[in-house]
């Protein structure tokens, strides 16, 4: 290449700086070499801090700028550093080039440019909250707290750089030094919301309810917004303080009549403190504000089910079923039809779910549950088929359901064989492996099913059923009781309200000699399900050990009156009649 003097290079590139303001040169493309090629300088040409070449460096940045504006990032990117080879020390480009590289994604690099501008100016804040920002982004939290820290040194009155360190401490989990630092902030300003609020924030944070209580209501008195008090609603609403947050929502539709979220807030509050009518009479005034008012009749009608008044619920539902507005509106009226006992209605709404529906494997159950009572199994099996067939009806769950209805008919080997075609295409289905061990477990298999409910808990160590399972199975053959007993502990804690569980836990501890505690887990079972034998069996055995023969004999009665099968009605004569001394 033939060295071009220093004026001449000057003399070309100021005609295009005015073309380029004109409009012209606006498409030709940067070259295509790299920065170091293109600038092979001569002994005259080299910039040095004392001969920057201001004209070079401003026909770059005019570039860049223009390419930034036209989303050509890389160009851009390419312009202002040819620009900084101009004039290494340049404000301007020094400043937009990490900002470009920012709305490239590329925050690595303009971390490294930050730190060199900020090496350069010690005394730079903008570019140090940037590089914070950066550093969050990154992860990098003791970075971005040192640089928050240098800030405040150099500004000790910023506020809202006090507040952002605050809450990086708190990101952090040092809650003293995060309420320290806000502390700080409050004493600069002692009306700031933003103190106030993340102080409140961080006790709650800290588990310092009543603290966190008090801050939130001095920020509320300072600065009232709605959307500060629905906060401060949900706050009292996890500590049950149910006037409290009627209060707060009706404060809030007080002054915004239309808050939806407010007026749902206060519907849900209403319903706790069991005032029906009140919630139904602020749906009824929300649906005539409601921009969706097909969303005040979903819930309208779900508070009418709620509190089992079936005729209103459908009332609603009907016309927006007839509109074919809502699948979730089709399947609410295909269950009252369901508990109606009007079975054929039912089964005409749930012709109206499309299969792509979020209800449409709840629809293709309850069509199932309808068909088994009306004593339709054929029909039932029939209908899962069919919709596995189709595309995108193969789901695991109807798989699982055509595999129960073949246990129901005791076709056994259809439900293995519906069961490893399901595995075949859903391989780490928990559930599916599940219903394979209850399938075991029908046949008498018990290691085999244990072995597939220890899949289950591979796939998914919190199934809360496969656990009470392999308790209760070792629980009734009388071996591994502690490990038993930790399972079935486990699937209670997953699943507080089954009875069934429960009545494990009665079992294990009857196995284990703690008779007391087996009574008091069974006697809550049958109040969780007082219809199920099996319990009262259990019961009459615990009540037998304890030497409560009248008790025990009230229990194997009335676990004979429920058992349908009469092998197990026989089998609690027997007892009843060892216990009367027949």
């Amino acid at each position: 290449m033939i060295p071009v003097s220093r004026s001449v290079i000057c003399f070309l590139i100021l005609p295009c700086i005015l073309l380029l303001l004109l409009g012209a040169c606006a498409t030709s493309p940067l070259p295509e070499t790299s920065i170091e090629k293109r600038f092979i300088l001569d002994e005259e040409t080299v910039l040095t801090e004392e001969q920057a070449d201001l004209s070079c460096s401003y026909f770059y940045f005019l570039w860049a700028i223009h390419a930034e504006n036209n989303k050509q990032f890389s160009e851009a990117q390419e312009a202002y550093e040819k620009a900084l080879i101009c004039d290494p020390d340049s404000r301007y480009v020094l400043h937009k080039l990490p900002i470009l590289l920012i709305k490239m994604g590329k925050y690595k690099g303009a971390a490294q440019w930050l730190r060199k501008i900020i090496a350069d100016n010690p005394d730079d804040i903008t570019n140090r909250l940037l590089l914070a920002h950066l550093d969050v982004r990154n992860n990098e939290m003791e970075e971005a707290a040192q640089l928050y820290r240098e800030v405040i040194r150099l500004n000790p009155d910023d506020e809202s750089v006090l507040l952002r360190l605050g809450v990086l401490y708190s990101r952090q989990n040092r809650p003293s030094d995060a309420e320290k630092t806000f502390k700080q902030a409050l004493a600069r300003n002692p009306e700031s919301l933003f103190a106030h609020l993340y102080l409140a924030r961080l006790a709650v944070q800290t588990g310092n309810l009543d603290t966190a209580a008090a801050w939130y209501e001095k920020a509320l008195t300072l600065h009232w917004s709605a959307d500060l008090a629905l906060e401060l609603a949900e706050f009292y609403g996890v500590l049950k303080k149910y006037d409290r947050v009627e209060g707060l929502y009706r404060t809030v539709l007080d002054k915004t009549p239309d808050d939806e979220q407010a007026s749902l807030g206060l519907v849900h509050t209403l319903l706790l403190l069991d005032q029906e009518e009140a919630a139904l009479k602020e749906l009824q005034r929300l649906r005539e504000l409601s921009k969706n008012p097909l969303q005040i009749d979903m819930i309208t009608s779900r508070l009418f089910l709620r509190s089992g008044k079936l005729d209103k619920a459908a009332k609603i539902l009907e016309p927006i079923v007839n509109r074919d507005e809502s699948p979730e509106a089709a399947y609410m009226l295909a269950v009252i039809r369901y508990e109606e006992k009007a079975f054929e209605q039912a089964l005409d709404v749930l012709q109206k779910i499309p299969p792509d529906s979020k209800v449409f494997q709840d629809s293709i159950s309850l069509h199932i549950r309808i068909l088994m009572e009306k004593k339709l199994v054929g029909q039932a099996v029939a209908l899962l088929k069919q919709v596995l067939a189709e595309e995108g009806g193969n789901t695991p769950a109807l798989y699982g359901l055509l595999a129960s209805l073949y246990m129901e008919l005791g076709q056994l080997q259809e439900g293995y064989a519906i069961l490893q075609e399901a595995l075949e295409i859903y391989p780490n289905n928990e559930q599916l492996y599940f219903e394979y061990g209850l399938l075991l477990e029908q046949e008498g298999k018990q290691q085999q099913a244990i072995i597939s409910m220890e899949k289950v808990l591979e796939l998914q160590p919190n199934h809360a059923e496969a656990l009470n399972y392999i308790g209760y199975t070792w629980a009734d053959n009388n071996m591994n009781l502690e490990k038993a007993l930790e399972y079935i502990q486990q699937s209670i804690a997953l699943k507080p309200g089954n009875g069934y569980i429960r009545d494990s836990l009665g079992w294990v501890y009857f196995r284990l000699g703690q008779l007391d505690k087996a009574s008091r887990e069974i006697l809550e079972a049958l109040k969780l399900e007082p219809n199920d034998p099996h319990i009262y069996e259990h019961l009459g055995e615990i009540y037998r050990a304890q030497g409560k023969e009248s008790e025990a004999l009230k229990a194997y009665q009335k676990a004979e009156e429920l058992f349908v099968d009469q092998s197990k009605k026989l089998r609690m004569q027997e007892k009843i009649n060892e216990l009367q001394g027949k």
